[in-house]
């Protein structure tokens, strides 16, 4: 049996470390997206008329944040339903006893997809009303930080929350396939690394 956990443990370890790497060393792309969407706040509160504008924007963002976050984790969650329930007719008790350690790792991804969504929706939320506000007033200027922050934490948590349901790609792959999910999981971190990230 510990043969079997080998592939699902270096998939694991390897969306770890780029977890940990995005966190300490957060990639050009997050950074240039940071000062994007604070450049954007900024330019929508110096321009009077465009209240409507950004709360119309940040209102796409949430959308596309809940739809796409959701459409997702159901269908990812279903078929893993179908999956385990087609093997638990056919699988040895050891066997089955691993497949359930997979199916349970591609959940917990799931579960943190889903839950850094809904903070980023939150974080959308707030940033909305700060939007909203009229350009010139006084408490969009006292707000005006707040709105930034949010907005930076929006993107984060959107962010991860994409990429967490991208990582459950390889940790259900290895769960059938030692090999394949492994090479999945090195090919997922050169597309992060060469291309969504850069």
């Amino acid at each position: 049996m510990h043969e079997q956990m080998w592939p699902l443990w270096l998939t694991l370890a390897l969306a770890l470390v780029y977890f940990v790497k995005q966190w300490c060393w957060p990639s050009a792309a997050t950074r240039q997206h940071d000062r994007l969407r604070s450049d954007w706040l900024q330019s929508v509160s110096a321009t009077p008329g465009t209240e409507v504008l950004g709360v119309q924007t940040i209102r796409n963002s949430l959308m596309s944040c809940t739809m796409t976050a959701t459409a997702a984790t159901l269908a990812f969650m279903g078929s893993i339903s179908l999956l385990y329930s087609s093997w638990a007719q056919t699988v040895s008790l050891g066997n089955k006893s691993a497949f359930l350690q997979h199916v349970l790792a591609v959940l917990v991804l799931l579960g943190m997809s889903f839950i850094t969504s809904m903070l980023s929706a939150r974080q959308w939320h707030h940033a909305g009303f700060v939007a909203g506000m009229p350009v010139g007033s006084a408490q969009r200027q006292q707000w005006l930080p707040l709105g930034q922050q949010c907005l930076r934490k929006a993107g984060h948590y959107y962010a991860l929350s994409v990429r967490l349901l991208m990582w459950c790609v390889p940790v259900a792959v290895v769960g059938l396939f030692a090999w394949p999910g492994v090479i999945a999981a090195v090919l997922m971190l050169v597309v992060l690394w060469r291309g969504i990230d850069r």
